[in-house]
């Protein structure tokens, strides 16, 4: 009978352990989702993280139960592989999003390997900001026939477009390409973004760069024409003046990097994988 007794309050105590998890880290859930999907637990959890970025979500409580080798992969390493995912049916991931976002905070708690990780995420751009910009863009390519363009006609439409419509805020207050489109006014990685946006949406391939310009913190972009990776910087193309006159030009426009003064890249861009996969032009295109 004791026996029996001391196996009961084993079992008793057994369901309420699974109880408690089960309550804070969702165990029955995850592992039905797990069993039902073929993605492995860290695909599953960088999908999930992308997918709450991509809707603007303000927090996100995830559960995550397996092998991990640092709480760094949750607070760094899972965050940037969410970034790199590019996904050919949106040009709202990537790059894009990477500078839409402008915080991310994170904390991790859990027992063992059952782990409960709790994002909070601020924006430059919420979701239906860049929903506006979306709609905004098309109804632009709509009315300048861009399937009727060529890949370089497109390229100097959308710089010419962006230069026209923003000037640069000396504020320092709007980031976001909506900021551009909509406020008329932002920074540089406002101007770098919307390009992106466009660029992408156009069907030119394009990469955002970070580094320097003129020893400052600055952002550009790159743009893939006819076998060749070329500089665009529409920022610097739209100059300040000492009368506030608009000023259109293109000393930054399709420039190789032997004509792209005054930039430096960050590292991350300046190694030699990267320059493998986006072989940058020696000469700056002519049309």
């Amino acid at each position: 009978m004791k026996k029996l007794i001391k196996t009961l309050a084993i079992i008793a105590l057994f369901a309420v352990l699974i109880y408690k998890l089960e309550d804070k880290y969702k165990i029955i859930e995850w592992v039905y989702h797990v069993i039902t999907t073929e993605e492995t637990v860290e695909e599953e959890f960088i999908n999930t993280i992308r997918q709450a970025m991509l809707k603007g979500e303000e927090e996100l409580i995830i559960q995550y139960v397996g092998e991990f080798n640092s709480i760094d992969w949750f607070t760094e390493d899972a965050i940037n592989m969410a970034y790199s995912i590019d996904d050919q049916q949106t040009s709202s991931d990537y790059d894009y999003l990477r500078y839409k976002v402008e915080s991310i905070y994170a904390k991790v708690g859990g027992l063992g390997k059952i782990l409960s990780v709790t994002y909070q995420f601020k924006y430059n751009e919420t979701a239906d900001e860049t929903k506006k910009v979306d709609d905004k863009v098309k109804k632009l390519f709509r009315k300048w026939n861009i399937e009727k363009l060529s890949d370089y006609e497109k390229i100097k439409k959308i710089h010419d477009f962006i230069i026209e419509n923003a000037s640069y805020d000396t504020s320092m207050r709007n980031y976001s390409a909506y900021d551009n489109l909509f406020e008329k006014t932002s920074t540089c990685q406002g101007y770098m973004s919307l390009a992106y946006k466009m660029l992408t949406e156009a069907g030119i391939p394009c990469r955002i760069v970070t580094g320097t310009g003129n020893g400052e913190a600055h952002g550009w972009n790159i743009v893939y024409l006819e076998g060749k990776w070329y500089n665009f910087d529409s920022t610097w193309d739209d100059p300040l003046t000492w009368n506030g006159e608009e000023v259109l030009t293109y000393d930054f426009f399709l420039k190789a990097d032997k004509d792209f003064p005054n930039h430096v890249r960050d590292e991350e861009f300046q190694t030699e994988e990267f320059h493998k996969e986006y072989n940058m032009s020696k000469e700056s295109y002519e049309e």
